[in-house]
């Protein structure tokens, strides 16, 4: 379509035609992410539990709804994190989420609270609102106080170990387990089976994979079973741990291993 424009200063015409060729299709940085989670075979909550980031965060960048994060500095981290568990390079990720726009919703909300007229203090009530503030630290402080005479002494850790017999062993934490995602890869068709948790993933007959096939397991506690080990791979949290053995062979894998 083409519009035409008389200027009043002469008698010429100007001609003009809008670009109407649509631009290249762009992929955004939840789509990336979630079609890297599809292809991987995972679930929000299990990619949750691998990365220790809350399913809701993960949704979050996900969904392109990067107003539901925390703050830019928790939501960097949180992308670096997920993209390296995925096989992603964090970097190109995170330089879209410095340019992803703000929603328009929460700029307008914005708008609407500074657009509220503010409410006038007096010194009265800038008093009055000082001696209540006053009143109730003081009553706070004076709750406290009776609560601590009111709670028995017991001896400091320091005093404690002090008090040992000299020689005794110190007890050392164990380490807290924590859940794992285990990746089996078969370069050849091979028999299989899976316990996750003490629960079988494929019940007791196990499962027959197709050469080339890649499966995943999330738990505190896994257990392979392959009956041919030198075609089995295994990876945990996207680390590789190579073949599971030789012939039939059975591994239990944790955050320990």
């Amino acid at each position: 379509m083409r519009a035409l424009r008389c200027s009043a200063a002469s008698s010429s015409w100007t001609t003009w035609s809008p670009n109407l060729s649509p631009g290249p299709p762009t992929v955004t940085l939840g789509e990336t992410l979630a079609a890297k989670r599809g292809e991987r075979g995972l679930t929000i909550q299990q990619a949750a539990t691998a990365t220790r980031i809350r399913a809701h965060y993960l949704s979050a960048l996900e969904s392109n709804e990067l107003e539901r994060l925390a703050a830019p500095v928790y939501a960097k981290g949180h992308l670096r994190t997920y993209a390296r568990f995925l096989g992603l390079d964090p970097e190109p990720l995170v330089a879209m989420l410095k340019l992803a726009p703000r929603d328009p919703r929460r700029l307008l909300s914005i708008a609407n609270v500074a657009a509220r007229p503010r409410m006038a203090i007096t010194a009265p009530a800038l008093a009055a609102a000082g001696l209540v503030l006053l009143a109730g630290g003081f009553s706070g402080y004076a709750w406290r106080q009776v609560q601590a005479d009111q709670r028995p002494a017991t001896p400091s850790p320091t005093a404690q170990v002090a008090a040992a017999p000299p020689g005794a062993p110190v007890p050392t934490p164990s380490p807290q387990a924590r859940p794992i995602v285990v990746g089996v890869r078969v370069t050849e068709e091979v028999w299989i089976n899976a316990f996750v948790d003490g629960r079988p993933a494929y019940a007791d007959a196990g499962r027959t994979l197709p050469a080339g096939s890649l499966v995943y397991f999330s738990g505190v506690d896994v257990k392979i079973t392959s009956g041919k080990s030198a075609s089995t791979f295994i990876t945990i949290d996207g680390r590789s741990i190579g073949a599971l053995g030789t012939g039939v062979a059975t591994r239990d894998f944790s955050s320990q291993t």
